[in-house]
């Protein structure tokens, strides 16, 4: 019984080897990406608005509204200064400071990130492209499926 359960797998084995090679693909779709899910697509455009939104406006939107707070918060610590409440607000004020610095660090970071996107994807595309080109076809020498 497993000896024709192994037979059958080698059979199957080499039928599949003679129909050719099927990369990352889903039974039936003949090398295709899976029925139905779309393709790795980058939106050029809607990546050079996102850019240009966070060298410009988002990050004077976020200057504005992180010092929106300054003036009031300074006067009311001035008024309450002596009493528990004054140094509260002096602490929670300069842990928003350091909120909003944060916030600009990680839209830097995403601004950058979104401007080499697009390079790192056709490096990636350029480097899978080299390496298949490096696969030879046909029969492996010494190997029986």
């Amino acid at each position: 019984m497993v000896w024709d359960e192994w037979e059958q797998l080698k059979a199957d084995a080499l039928a599949r080897r003679q129909n050719g090679m099927r990369l990352d693909s889903v039974a039936g779709t003949a090398g295709c990406a899976a029925a139905g899910a779309p393709d790795l697509k980058t939106n050029k455009s809607g990546n050079d608005t996102a850019v240009k939104a966070l060298q410009g406006e988002i990050p004077q939107d976020t200057d504005k509204a992180g010092s929106h707070a300054d003036d009031s918060s300074a006067t009311a610590v001035r008024e309450f200064s002596g009493w528990q409440t004054g140094s509260g607000l002096k602490d929670a004020h300069a842990e928003w400071e350091l909120q909003v610095k944060s916030l600009k660090g990680r839209l830097g970071q995403d601004k950058a990130a979104l401007e080499d996107s697009h390079q790192h994807l056709q490096y990636v595309d350029y480097g899978v492209g080299s390496r298949t080109a490096q696969i030879k076809a046909g029969p492996h020498q010494g190997r029986e499926v």
